[in-house]
């Protein structure tokens, strides 16, 4: 594990993609404070550049994905409550790296729309889960082309419904699971999104987890940290350990202790086949700002 340059601010709940061998960090919080700026991370020359403000509300537990030049970024949380129909975001947009411009696109057309997952396939936008007033197991697509939303049949091949999974593309198959839906879910699943195609595999090891991280490299899909809740008599406890899945022998190992030490709401991404994750807090509430990349 090799330890990359820190963000200048500690930040938890952000989300963040990568494109063109670059990644993208958007939104989250820094300590309580909610953020709408965009940061840039270039493996490269090992640095972070501050895109600036976008023009959304500051928000947590957004969502993003790249296809083709561009970035899609929208949904998330911005509130002091749950349970408010304005607490949950449906606005989305279109940012261009090139030109450094967002664009406003079609609103996201439900409400369940706090930390939930996305994916980019052939000019799809895939948008899975999420929670808001309840949980869910649907699956939304959306055409760049056409600028428009369109929600994919109930499908019950799919995980159960839950909130605050997670999941990483690896070699055409989107493999999505943990999150929580009243106790803490151990699922993990393959996916065919093109299809609606989903394959039950082994679960992860332990306890169940909610707001973990997830990449891939060119071999395993990494799952980081979070949290397990253990009902609604305890804040539960976080995790400082790390593992990684093989999708040739359907398998989990346990890989170690994360250097940054317990953490939740943090971020994941691949560039380049390598597998980076960092950011979020730990159970003092601290912000993290540290970068790590592995290489299998």
């Amino acid at each position: 594990m090799h330890e990359c340059a820190p963000m200048p601010a500690g930040r938890a709940s952000a989300c963040a993609c990568s494109l063109d061998g670059k990644a993208y960090v958007f939104a989250g919080r820094e300590g309580s404070k909610y953020r709408n700026d965009l940061w840039q991370y270039d493996p490269q020359t090992d640095s972070w550049t501050n895109m600036g403000a976008s023009p959304m509300k500051a928000r947590v537990n957004a969502t993003m994905a790249a296809a083709d030049g561009k970035i899609y970024a929208g949904l998330g949380f911005a509130g002091s409550g749950v349970y408010r129909d304005s607490s949950y975001l449906q606005d989305w947009w279109e940012y261009t790296p090139a030109t450094n411009e967002w664009r406003r696109l079609a609103n996201y057309p439900q409400d369940n729309t706090v930390a939930a997952s996305s994916i980019a396939i052939n000019g799809i936008v895939y948008v899975l889960y999420g929670f808001g007033w309840g949980w869910t197991r649907e699956v939304w697509k959306y055409s760049i082309a056409e600028d428009k939303w369109t929600k994919l049949p109930h499908n019950e091949q799919r995980a159960k419904d839950n909130g605050e999974g997670c999941g990483a593309m690896l070699n055409g198959t989107y493999y999505f699971g943990t999150g929580y839906n009243t106790y803490n879910e151990t699922q993990w699943f393959a996916a065919d999104l093109t299809t609606d195609s989903w394959t039950k595999c082994a679960s992860i090891p332990g306890k169940g987890r909610e707001i973990s991280a997830c990449a891939a490299s060119q071999k395993y899909v990494y799952l980081f940290g979070g949290r397990y809740f253990g009902g609604d008599m305890t804040g539960g406890e976080i995790f400082e350990t790390y593992m990684r899945y093989s999708p040739d022998k359907d398998q989990w190992e346990w890989c170690g202790t994360m250097p940054c030490g317990r953490a939740e709401n943090q971020i994941a991404f691949t560039i380049d086949g390598k597998a980076y994750f960092g950011l979020g807090e730990n159970e003092k509430k601290e912000m993290i700002n540290t970068l790590y990349r592995i290489e299998d």
